[in-house]
Formats: C-alpha cells, sequence, structure tokens
C-alpha cells in the first residue's frame, strides 16, 4: 500500500510540474495538456500493473476502467493495450515463482483484464482474448473471454468463432462442466452473428452448430441447454 501511494505522489507532483496553470483562460487545459495528462496516468497504471501485489494490479485494473468511462482513451489504445495483455497473462503466460513455487497466480485479475481488453476493442485486443482462450484454464477468466470477443465482433476468417468452439469443446467433455461458460459462450457467438449478419463461409462455420448441440446435449443445466437450443433456431436467419 505504501508503494501505492508513493507512486500516486510521484504521479501528482509530475502532474503540477506539467500543468502549473490553467491552459485557457476559461481555466480549460489545451488538447495538448490533455494528452500529457494522460499520458502521466498510463505510466502511473503502467507502474502499478507491473508491481508485485495483486491489490495494486487490482488497482491498475480500476484505473483503465475508469478512464475507459471517462471517455480518456480511445478504442484500440496500444498503451493500455500492452498493459491489459500483460495482465491477462498474470501467473500463465508472465509466471513468477519463489522457490518453485509460483507466486503470481491472479485469476481475478486476468479475468477482469480480459472484460476491459473486450470494453477497448479493436485487432489487438481480439487477438489478445483468443490467445487468453488458448492458454487459461480458469472458467471465469474463459468466460469473459469469450464474452469480450462477442462484445469486440470481429470474426474475420471464423477465428473468434473458433476460439469460443474450442472453449466449448473442452468444457463439454469434462465430467463437471461450467454453465456459465456455456452461457458466456452462447451470449458471444450470437452478438458476433448479429454484428457480422452471420458468419464467414470459410472456413466452413458448421463447426459451431456442432458445439452449440454440444451443449444443448451436455451435461448442462435445462435452462442453458434449452437456450442452446433457441439459439441454434435464431441462427437460421443468417
Amino acid at each position: 500500500m505504501r508503494r501505492v501511494v508513493f507512486v500516486i505522489f510521484i504521479a501528482a507532483v509530475a502532474a503540477i510540474s506539467v500543468f502549473p496553470q490553467s491552459g485557457t483562460p476559461g481555466g480549460e487545459k489545451t488538447v495538448e495538456q490533455k494528452y500529457l495528462s494522460t499520458s502521466v496516468e498510463i505510466g502511473i497504471i503502467s507502474e502499478l500493473a507491473a508491481a508485485d501485489t495483486r491489490e495494486q494490479k487490482l488497482v491498475a485494473l480500476d484505473s483503465i476502467e475508469q478512464m475507459l468511462g471517462d471517455g480518456k482513451i480511445k478504442g484500440g489504445d496500444t498503451q493500455i493495450h500492452t498493459v491489459l495483455k500483460g495482465l491477462s497473462g498474470e501467473g500463465i503466460s508472465i509466471v513468477v515463482r519463489e522457490s518453485s513455487r509460483k507466486t503470481n497466480d491472479y485469476p481475478e485479475v486476468r479475468r477482469r483484464a480480459a472484460k476491459l481488453l473486450g470494453e477497448l476493442g479493436g485487432e489487438n485486443s481480439k487477438n489478445t482474448l483468443i490467445d487468453v482462450t488458448l492458454k487459461d484454464n480458469e472458467p471465469m477468466v474463459l468466460s469473459q473471454a469469450v464474452y469480450a470477443l462477442g462484445i469486440i465482433g470481429m470474426n474475420d476468417k471464423n477465428e473468434s468463432l473458433m476460439a469460443i468452439a474450442r472453449v466449448i469443446d473442452t468444457d463439454a467433455k469434462k465430467a463437471v462442466v461450467d454453465d456459465n461458460l456455456a452461457v458466456a459462450s452462447l451470449l458471444a457467438i450470437e452478438k458476433i452473428a448479429k454484428k457480422n449478419g452471420g458468419f464467414a463461409e470459410e472456413p466452413d462455420p458448421k463447426f459451431i452448430y456442432r458445439s452449440i448441440i454440444s451443449i444443448q446435449q451436455g451435461n448442462y443445466g435445462p435452462n442453458v441447454k434449452k437456450w442452446a437450443g433457441l439459439l441454434i433456431d435464431r441462427l437460421k436467419q443468417y
């Protein structure tokens, strides 16, 4: 916590030195000042994301969420994407060990990073989320990743659909399946279909119907299975 306070204090000093006075007579900052202010905030976020503790990483995610909500970050921002990419792989792609013990396995950090990647959008975010579906095995992270792919909606050559299908097919084969993961996948599939007016012709999208049917015929709850059947009917319009 002391580190967090110290970093914020340093950032505040930096911000004061960069903006000693208002940029216009009305007190509003100029475009250049707003850009520099945002850069300072992103610098703070990057430091927090790279810190050792789970709490500092969550503070970084809180800050990104706030900036996205305030419209301070443009869709697809590469700096923020780099931060979120690192956080989405915390404990998976980025592993810290002490005495052979992994010390940075933070599923909640990865889940929230996946959520914000969906809100950030863009090609880079889509590619990172597909990577998450390939490497992570935590259901709550996978649920958020597939749903975020649906939010972004990009599906060139059915690549997002293929990622979602892999997640469904892996889960459906388990002795204990995850209803939340199935629901997130079904929602994502429908979002992608709506945003693209259907699916790409190549590769043949029949694979996604097989995955939906695996939910319909699997060990999922009755409402989830019913939802899968209804989705197949709705997809016929495309």
